[in-house]
């Protein structure tokens, strides 16, 4: 008799799962699949890791993840920029326990397209409707300074007021800022809008065209804990997600990036 494909029961495991209609314990799925149930929770887990399913920590149960139902939505043709972004999301967020966010950009603002909280003490510091302003938030310094290659500097009539008291409001300081967030490929927000918050914000291109920012924002004390090192750690982790979205826009041509845009301006 064949030994049994590994990649047919995690389908078999996945398949449970998305053909209910809720979600499903362990134990439910070790009775309707036969399969062991050391096996069962390994395949849950990795599927889990992969994004495919999700766990609710509260009830034990599982449900079809943000992977899948991206999938899902490719395959009926259903393609566009939040579909793409929200499985990274949850990754970003599970690998650095916090609130994970990306915002898009347009002629008219920077605005807030999703944002996913991780399972474990998160409270989210932004929310729908947001506008990021380019002197106080990092997603905001971050489109500011690669939406364009001609022209950094700050409109006269853009409004420089001052949230907390390490808000950069000086022009010539602030384009230095917007050259440095260039040169170094991401941008943070130490306390500059609220108080004792931090973020970290990384482009996410389609070919030539900034499609928006990928980043993270949480307390500024546990974000910091690690020091530059914990910094580090956070750009590389931004930044690998950021080219998955990048390698997505660019296998799909650019589905629906014009169209978030302007959802997230409704």
């Amino acid at each position: 008799m064949p030994k049994s494909n590994p990649l047919d029961r995690a389908f078999k495991v996945l398949d449970i799962v998305a053909s209910s209609n809720r979600e499903v314990t362990l134990v439910e799925v070790v009775q309707i699949s036969g399969l062991p149930q050391s096996s069962t929770f390994r395949l849950l887990t990795h599927l889990v890791e992969s994004g495919m399913l999700r766990f609710d920590k509260g009830n034990k149960s599982y449900g079809v993840g943000a992977r899948a139902n991206r999938l899902s939505l490719f395959i009926s043709g259903r393609r566009t920029l939040e579909a793409a972004v929200v499985p990274v999301l949850e990754m970003v967020a599970r690998e650095s326990g916090e609130t994970a966010f990306f915002v898009t950009a347009s002629e008219h603002g920077n605005r807030l397209l999703d944002f996913v909280v991780p399972e474990l003490g998160a409270t989210s510091f932004i929310h729908p409707g947001f506008e990021f302003p380019i002197h106080a938030t990092a997603a905001g310094k971050v489109i500011h300074a690669f939406a364009s290659d001609q022209n950094i500097d700050v409109p006269d009539d853009y409004d420089l007021s001052a949230f907390q008291p390490g808000t950069i409001t000086d022009r010539d300081r602030l384009r230095e800022t917007f050259l440095k967030v260039r040169s170094d490929g991401y941008a943070i927000n130490d306390s500059e809008l609220d108080d004792d918050v931090f973020s970290a914000c990384v482009p996410v291109f389609f070919k030539d065209t900034l499609a928006g920012a990928l980043g993270v924002v949480g307390p500024k004390a546990r974000m910091q804990k690690a020091g530059s090192v914990g910094l580090t750690e956070m750009v590389r982790l931004l930044s690998t997600n950021a080219s998955e979205i990048s390698s997505l826009l660019e296998r799909s041509d650019g589905f629906g990036v014009s169209s978030a845009r302007e959802q997230a301006l409704a």
